[in-house]
């Protein structure tokens, strides 16, 4: 049954970057019937490497995506993450530590194109 999941920013990037815009990993799991939830943290990075073109494409794009706070809850599994990463003498982009922690946080799947970073975080389920 498909689910919903976070998707990463690595998902959003591809679609943007790729012509033909039904043969990316985001398209095909939209087609699955899965339905996109947006970390807020995804909307910083987008927004933050954008030009101002770039901006109102990915306004609209994203106008109507569920978006999931940077909260509490999110910030305590992320501190867990990354101090389990640390001893594990393992660093990540802090952001990335952040959507995992989102999408452990809600229960649900991370979407990535990134596998290398995400699977290094015990208990998240990547797409």
């Amino acid at each position: 049954m498909p689910t919903d999941f976070v998707v990463d920013t690595s998902l959003l990037i591809e679609y943007f970057r790729t012509k033909d815009k039904s043969a990316t990993r985001f398209a095909r799991l939209i087609r699955d019937g899965r339905q996109m939830v947006l970390s807020v943290v995804v909307l910083f990075e987008i927004l933050a490497g954008a030009d101002a073109a770039q901006r109102d494409f990915w306004k609209s794009f994203l106008r109507g995506a569920v978006r999931l706070p940077f909260d509490e809850r999110v910030a305590e599994i992320a501190a867990d993450i990354f101090r389990t990463l640390r001893q594990k003498n393992i660093r990540l982009e802090s952001c990335d530590v952040f959507i995992a922690a989102t999408a452990i946080a809600h229960g649900l799947p991370v979407a990535t194109l990134n596998h290398k970073h995400f699977e290094q975080i015990d208990g998240l389920e990547i797409l």
